[in-house]
């Protein structure tokens, strides 16, 4: 079984054979995988290239990006774009309401 240190109390057998069975079920567990159709194996794909499609049609100058990569740096730069026109329109409004009320 093992080393007994000083100290130590010698476990049951029962105990041991339990952790001995925990072991081997998460060993199992780990190494066998439930196999799932092939078809459910594509559905995420499936998503993934429909979410992909989606955005390239969100975000302008996308048909022709090199890849998921520059899909995404595009996208940033959109992102960004974007929210820099949003606080130049709110200064605007602010600005103008200012000078109505004067």
């Amino acid at each position: 079984m093992g080393v007994i240190l000083e100290g130590q109390r010698k476990e049951s057998i029962w105990v041991s054979m339990r952790r001995q069975r925990a072991r081997r079920a998460l060993v199992k567990k780990i190494m066998i995988r439930p196999r799932k159709s092939l078809e459910a194996s594509r559905r995420p794909c499936r998503a993934i290239h429909r979410r992909v499609k989606t955005l390239k049609e969100l975000v302008p100058n996308t048909k022709t990006s090199e890849g998921l990569d520059g899909l995404f740096r595009q996208t940033a730069d959109y992102i960004l774009a974007l929210e820099m026109k949003v606080r130049v329109m709110q200064t605007m409004v602010q600005v103008l309401t200012e000078t109505d009320c004067v």
